[in-house]
């Protein structure tokens, strides 16, 4: 949350962004034949060629192979076999379909061990090779990330250029996309979009046919459906073909908040030849699937190895073993995502980074500050960094209390904190004001409403508060989702009128079909929002992308994650209204007893 912070509060010069343009390359500046630049992550043995006999481009696979020492295989079951880092598959547009993404995700999600995957390809079989020989020329000097509006997540509409001079806030026009674009290393985008544009506002669309000549520039973007390139005017290879170096893009339609390092944060910035960006792709799709992928599709065009940096970006200073954990320190990192590589890690499935999170490989929700993948025996993090040093605790199996205190915690987050800035706090008003339209006729009925009616705001109005409370104490820790959290006090005025009116039909029935009917009122908001994510997911899945992919794209994490708050309302519910009701019947007594009775 620092870096989004400071990127909505510096007040800058225009000098820094002068400063910045200084060291920016000639947008226009030829693509070279020959690869010019960095040295590649790896090559050779830890690197498989991946080709169908069929497709047109064959013979680059072939040429690649040759150049590289490596192997060309036919199959992803050969690929994926056995412990290849790094797999290049070349393939024509052609080649491609939602057959081949499909069946590809569905398998690397059973896999147990990761592979770092580049798709060789573009609209002829040289602008591929050109493809595979920008790898070496990437850099990350000029980084800029562009955000369209996204009310549910409180991001306003800009661009952030972070440069040698410090950081730079611009528009999000059209002019700037394109002008940013020719000077930029790195360019991210989320918002809206499709196979052959990308949105930047409610009118304004960036075409296929917008791209200007492109540097080699790593492009990398969270928008729906961009890298479906056997579609007519793909944009993701109209971007390899204006000369990009990587392209990064989901096939089909995320949910966005999901996708580690979007809007500020730059996921490959720091990138280095022990921690290519095929590798953070990688993560992001760990992320994704625990987020609400059904398997992981978000694909890299371009080559995996491809590094930002030269070298890591921190220093390791102690790596000791003390009472059954590992624990490392390092120093000199800078502040952003930072990809942290541990040799020898991979044995150890909890990972703690005091100040900033902690998370454990079976976790079965996304975090949006740490997340990790295996390759060989070592580990790498990709986790959110406020700057400078830090500590890393890694072990076996997290502690016995872990597991289940993540989950009610994350579970709290997503359903207190974040769903509802999505719509959840208008959900509650609207029950809540339903609720007490058909209480109406109940309190006509009912004997001593003021005292119902009074032990049922009280109540209600202590159920309010506790929400409140969570809720501000949390803004700056929920990991549930990558929006940024605000406080919403219609939410709080929300759960006061659903809990008042259940407080007041427990407070007034005398036996327990209506108390449990109140409690079913009180946790409307909770239980509506599961059910309707099941039917949500369910529906699409089934009848919008079996039918066409003979699989749904979308799990059910986020219609389960709200079962631990359900739990714990109607915990807090029963206790509430029970204690409500002792009272309520106490002061009752004390008022019909006889006055003389005392005698």
């Amino acid at each position: 949350m620092s870096l989004v912070a400071a990127c909505l509060g510096v007040v800058l010069t225009a000098s820094s962004d002068c400063a910045a343009a200084a060291t920016l390359r000639d947008a226009h500046a030829p693509v070279y034949e020959v690869s010019q630049g960095k040295p590649h992550a790896t090559m050779g043995s830890d690197t498989l060629i991946l080709a169908s006999l069929d497709d047109s481009y064959y013979g680059l696979a072939q040429e690649i192979a040759e150049v590289e020492g490596s192997t060309v295989v036919h199959t992803w079951a050969d690929a994926l076999a056995g412990e290849t880092e790094f797999v290049l598959w070349v393939v024509s547009p052609e080649g491609m379909s939602d057959h081949d993404l499909v069946g590809l995700g569905l398998v690397r999600k059973e896999r147990e061990t990761a592979v770092s995957l580049g798709i060789i390809t573009g609209s002829s079989m040289e602008v591929a090779r050109q493809l595979w020989l920008r790898g070496g020329q990437a850099e990350g000097r000029l980084v800029v990330a562009a955000n369209a509006a996204n009310p549910s997540g409180n991001l306003r509409s800009g661009m952030l250029v972070f440069g040698p001079g410090g950081i730079a806030i611009r528009s999000l026009t059209l002019a700037n996309v394109q002008r940013y674009l020719q000077r930029a290393d790195y360019f991210t985008f989320t918002g809206h979009g499709g196979p052959r544009y990308l949105r930047l506002d409610e009118i304004t669309v960036f075409r296929a046919d917008q791209i200007p000549a492109l540097s080699p520039i790593v492009v990398a973007t969270a928008s729906c459906n961009t890298v479906r390139i056997w579609e007519e005017d793909s944009i993701a290879l109209a971007f390899v073909d204006q000369g990009a170096a990587a392209y990064a893009g989901f096939a089909y339609s995320p949910n966005e908040g999901y996708l580690v390092g979007e809007f500020y944060g730059a996921p490959f910035r720091y990138t280095w030849p022990g921690f290519p960006i095929g590798h953070v792709v990688e993560i992001q799709n760990k992320g994704a699937v625990k987020g609400f992928a059904q398997f992981p599709y978000y694909y890299l065009l371009g080559d995996p190895r491809i590094a930002l940096q030269d070298e890591a970006p921190y220093r390791l200073l102690e790596d000791k073993e003390e009472a059954g954990a590992r624990r490392l320190r390092y120093e000199g990192a800078p502040e952003g995502f930072i990809p942290l590589r541990i040799s020898d890690g991979a044995r150890y499935r909890f990972v703690e980074i005091p100040g900033v999170t902690s998370s454990w490989e079976l976790d079965p929700f996304y975090n949006s500050r740490l997340q990790m993948v295996d390759f060989g025996d070592d580990k790498y993090l990709l986790f959110e960094h406020a700057g400078g040093a830090f500590e890393v605790l890694l072990r076996e199996r997290p502690p016995w209390y872990w597991p289940a205190m993540d989950f009610l915690v994350d579970s709290l987050d997503h359903t207190l904190v974040y769903l509802l800035q999505t719509g959840g706090d208008v959900i509650a008003l609207f029950t809540g004001a339903v609720a007490w339209l058909a209480l109406l006729r109940l309190l006509r009925r009912t004997r001593r409403v003021r005292v119902y009616l009074l032990a049922s705001v009280l109540t209600a109005a202590l159920v309010a508060c506790l929400q409140g409370a969570y809720a501000l104490v949390r803004l700056g820790e929920v990991t549930v989702t990558s929006k940024m959290v605000a406080f919403s006090p219609l939410a709080v005025l929300g759960m006061f009128l659903v809990t008042a009116a259940a407080a007041l039909v427990f407070l007034a029935s005398r036996h327990w079909a209506p108390r449990i009917a109140a409690l079913v009122m009180a946790t409307a908001p909770t239980w509506a929002s599961m059910a309707f994510s099941l039917a949500l997911v369910g529906l699409v899945n089934n009848l919008t992308f079996r039918p066409k992919l003979g699989a749904g794209i979308y799990n059910y994490s986020l219609a389960v994650l709200p079962l631990g708050t359900l739990l714990v309302q109607v915990c807090v519910m029963l206790v509430c209204f029970s204690v409500a009701k002792v009272v309520v019947e106490r002061l009752q007594l004390r008022q019909e007893a006889p006055v003389g009775s005392a005698a």
